[in-house]
């Protein structure tokens, strides 16, 4: 066996290490992660209506949620830590396990957006319309749409400052969904509470908000 041969064993035999040990840190995660977000949405939103893996992840509905919230659905994906050279690939590009969540209002709220400064995501958003924009905590960029002020964005405060370190991007619409968050979870899951605390602290976001 020459050289070459050695060296294409010796890759094949670490991605083959690489992709079981990585399938195990992913299901290991993923049951955790949908535990941690099951109780919390059964605890702060209502009772699960539907619930599946999606691969990688799983999607969890909460079809007649508590108020302030009328609906809600949340979608979680996991880094593809089982194939190593597109694992490197995301991490090289900012991309971590991260989750979405869609909820309807009871209420109409005032119309905003927040991203991270010089993300794609702000970019995107600077694109679509006319927006003031202010700055936020945690380098975030907060755009005004309409006639919504920044006074109105006074009950999102204590929220924003709490989880904005794990905020990709944050949509507040008058149509349906009417909030649309994107969140990196490495950094809310390191904060060690469990996810009812931060469904209901985006509950009373979203019931001052809608109240003014």
């Amino acid at each position: 066996m020459n050289v070459g041969q050695m060296l294409l064993v010796a890759l094949s035999v670490v991605l083959m290490l690489w992709y079981f040990g990585g399938m195990i840190i992913n299901r290991k995660r993923g049951i955790a992660t949908y535990y941690w977000l099951r109780e919390g949405l059964r605890e702060a939103v209502g009772e699960l209506t539907e619930a599946r893996w999606l691969g990688a992840g799983a999607r969890l509905v909460v079809g007649e949620a508590r108020s302030p919230f009328r609906r809600m659905e949340v979608v979680f994906r996991l880094e593809a830590r089982d194939i190593l050279p597109w694992w490197l690939f995301q991490r090289l590009r900012g991309h971590r396990d991260y989750m979405v969540l869609e909820a309807a209002l009871r209420t109409l709220p005032p119309a905003w957006e927040a991203a991270r400064a010089g993300s794609p995501e702000l970019r995107q958003m600077q694109t679509e319309g006319r927006a003031k924009a202010v700055d936020g905590p945690h380098g975030l960029t907060l755009l005004l749409r309409g006639k919504t002020r920044e006074a109105d964005l006074k009950p999102w405060k204590a929220f924003l400052e709490r989880y904005g370190d794990a905020l990709i991007s944050l949509s507040v619409s008058r149509r349906q969904p009417h909030v649309v968050l994107r969140l990196s979870l490495p950094p809310l899951q390191a904060k060690e509470e469990p996810a009812r605390a931060f469904f209901e602290a985006l509950a009373a976001a979203c019931a001052a908000a809608s109240r003014r």
